[in-house]
């Protein structure tokens, strides 16, 4: 035998050494479960003589036997059905005759989905916001809210349940910092590469103030159909006046720059006064 040796590391004796292993394994196993079941059914005086680790007692109550049934007549809590999760069923009733409910019935106990009855309800609304001495960021960042309508008790994002925003003084927002001169806005003139323009913030305010918060707002409204008919919704003006004088909006001017903890004070006042 080339390279091998006799009884040396050859296959044959390396298997020989696993299977004799793996008889003696089972073997000690065998042996172990033979001396404990009688040691499990031994006496007392034999027990004294087997070693301490051979040693097994059983303490409590004795096992059933298997053939013994089930008894499940025992009263439960729930009633006959023991099994299943039971479920309780609220029927609806009609509200009393000096309650007047505006919007979904609370009787229903379920969310309520706005329908097209409530989306032109909700545009019905109006809000003016004054843009003299303002900072650009705070001022898009409500008046995207109340287009979105996420200050309405039925809002779904799914829903346009947003009022209109008249925004009037376009021309005399601010901004922080170096914004006014180094803020860059881009544009394609015809959508070719070397088309395009670039313009300062001070440039742009001078030509289209209006495009400045047109372009801030349109960029915090969601980025489809919906999102683009809510941008429809939004009436910036370059001066103080502006045409929706008719629709009676609503001056929400103080709210921008404040938490919704300072603003529901001020409305509360307000209400009060009112």
């Amino acid at each position: 035998m080339t390279g091998y040796r006799a009884f040396g590391n050859s296959p044959a004796r390396s298997n020989m050494q696993r299977t004799l292993v793996t008889v003696a394994g089972v073997a000690g196993a065998a042996l172990l479960l033979l001396a404990l079941s009688s040691a499990s059914t031994a006496k007392a005086p034999e027990l004294a003589a087997m070693p301490m680790t051979m040693r097994t007692v059983v303490h409590g109550p004795a096992l059933a036997p298997r053939t013994a049934r089930i008894d499940r007549s025992v009263p439960c809590n729930v009633g006959k059905n023991h099994v299943r999760r039971t479920t309780l069923t609220v029927e609806k009733g009609d509200m009393p005759q000096d309650i007047t409910v505006i919007g979904p019935d609370p009787l229903q106990r379920k969310s309520y989905y706005p329908k097209l009855a409530d989306v032109k309800a909700a545009k019905e609304t109006w809000f003016v916001l004054d843009a003299e001495d303002q900072i650009l960021g705070r001022l898009a960042s409500l008046a995207a809210t109340l287009v979105m309508g996420k200050w309405h008790p039925l809002f779904q994002p799914s829903m346009n349940m947003g009022g209109n925003v008249v925004i009037i003084n376009a021309d005399k927002i601010k901004v922080t910092g170096r914004k006014y001169t180094d803020k860059l806005y881009k544009r394609h003139v015809t959508g070719r590469p070397g088309s395009m323009k670039t313009e300062a913030f001070r440039d742009l305010q001078a030509r289209i103030p209006e495009r400045i918060l047109e372009v801030a707002i349109k960029g915090m409204l969601p980025k489809t159909r919906l999102g683009r008919e809510q941008f429809k919704q939004i009436h910036v003006y370059a001066g103080s006046e502006h045409p929706h004088a008719a629709q009676k909006p609503h001056d929400v001017t103080y709210k921008i720059s404040k938490s919704p903890r300072e603003t529901f004070k001020q409305d509360r006042e307000l209400s009060k006064a009112n």
